[in-house]
């Protein structure tokens, strides 16, 4: 991992509130551990500690369920989509998140507003 240095939690808050993407993380047993970003305005707090499936409908089970087959598996590290919706397009790239032994440790999902080029 390629790091260096030390957030306070203050610096981390105001990290998480200014960046220009959102990211979900959910841990090795499919648990929302944490969400930050303006891609998941409409998710409730009471989703953090609640299987993954809980923030998804009921139609995108299976297809949740297949990806993390995949990441888990180690059949592939990241998955990148685009997905289109009533907020506009936006680019979705779920990453296995895996420690020094190459364990999976859970799923890092990021989300990247896919704006209008510039006249």
């Amino acid at each position: 991992m390629n790091q260096a240095g030390e957030l306070t939690q203050q610096q981390a808050e105001l990290l998480f509130a200014h960046m220009p993407v959102s990211f979900c993380l959910a841990d090795e047993a499919d648990v929302v551990r944490f969400w930050a970003g303006a891609a998941f305005t409409d998710c409730s707090p009471e989703l953090i500690g609640l299987d993954l499936y809980a923030s998804h409908p009921a139609q995108a089970h299976a297809g949740v369920r297949s990806l993390l087959s995949e990441l888990k598996s180690g059949v592939k590290d990241q998955v990148d989509q685009v997905e289109h919706g009533s907020n506009g397009a936006q680019r979705i790239i779920h990453t296995a998140l895996r420690d020094g032994a190459g364990v999976y440790r859970g799923v890092l999902e990021t989300v990247f507003p896919i704006e209008e080029p510039l006249a």
